[in-house]
């Protein structure tokens, strides 16, 4: 169990590693700009993909991490966890977002991955309010995405 306890941690790292190193380069690329449409799908799709995914699954590692040392994920302290990790997510998704200027590719992926998460908590007994929490907070990221993004098509519609 140590030694996997071990491997848990060293995957979080790179997950934390991925995501910061992502947010810093992938805003570069956007601002750079794209020589064609092959540059701009690989590039802005599969480094946006791995940046929307990592904001997300660094948060779903830590809680593996977490319950690594015996914390039931039905009990109290296991639901509280969770939530708080969802709304952890959330905010990292939120923060990816605002700093790739709203991407639709780190968007797209953000839903991916909270699917996901949803997928999961449907398939197990007793997470409705776990369900509805991850709801709450897929909801708040939607609105911060649409929000500036409404505003924008708006401002060109009137002009």
């Amino acid at each position: 169990m140590a030694a996997e306890r071990e491997i848990l941690l060293v995957t979080v790292l790179i997950f934390l590693f991925m995501y910061f190193a992502l947010l810093k380069a992938f805003p570069r690329l956007l601002e750079q700009g794209f020589a064609n449409i092959q540059e701009k799908l690989f590039l802005q799709g599969g480094v946006g993909m791995y940046l929307g995914w990592s904001s997300v699954a660094v948060l779903a590692n830590i809680g593996v991490y977490a319950f690594s040392f015996g914390i039931q994920s039905s009990s109290q302290l296991g639901i509280y966890l969770q939530m708080l990790l969802v709304l952890l997510a959330a905010l990292s998704a939120g923060y990816a977002l605002y700093q790739t200027k709203r991407n639709a590719v780190v968007f797209a992926t953000h839903w991916w991955a909270f699917v996901g998460i949803l997928v999961g908590l449907f398939s197990r007994e007793q997470t409705e309010l776990l369900i509805a929490w991850t709801l709450v907070c897929v909801v708040g990221l939607n609105v911060f995405y649409f929000k500036k993004r409404l505003r924008f098509i708006k401002k060109l519609t009137i002009e």
